[in-house]
């Protein structure tokens, strides 16, 4: 008879809600790495910004109106970045409430995983002895019975 884990369907469900777990967090994790890489290119614009301005007022000098205009932009990357840091936070807080989901689905599974585990190595263990049981009986069988030349 072929080892029957009793509990099967229960282990394939909480590996696909490990699964999903996983995917979930890994959805976070890809979302914050973007909105990293465009904070970063805000960042640069605004420092090119900067030395964009500065170069015109030293070398050229600028009007009240192009100063005022390169003003509001820098304003705008300003609240941008602000508006990029708060969403980074969020992210990372949504991050550690995933990763707390996702750790109790691994545990909840590999406790599953490992009552298996046992329950197949003590399936073997028994079919090991039966086995040596079934030659003992066979090697008594043989030693008892007459031998026919």
């Amino acid at each position: 008879m072929a080892f029957q884990f009793t509990l099967r369907g229960l282990l394939r469900l909480r590996l696909s809600l490990e699964k999903a777990e996983l995917q979930k967090l890994q959805a976070i994790a890809a979302e914050a790495a973007r909105v990293r890489l465009e904070f970063e290119s805000v960042e640069q614009q605004r420092g090119a910004l900067k030395r964009r301005t500065h170069e015109a007022l030293v070398s050229e000098g600028m009007t009240a109106a192009e100063w005022h205009f390169e003003m509001a932009r820098e304003a705008s990357l300003e609240e941008l970045l602000s508006e990029q840091i708060e969403t980074l936070a969020d992210l990372e807080e949504k991050r550690k409430l995933q990763q707390a989901r996702y750790m109790k689905a691994r545990m909840q599974r590999e406790i599953l995983t490992s009552l298996r585990e046992r329950q197949l190595t003590q399936y073997n263990l028994e079919e090991s002895r039966r086995a040596q049981q079934r030659v003992d009986e066979l090697f008594l069988i043989r030693s008892i019975s007459p031998i026919e030349k």
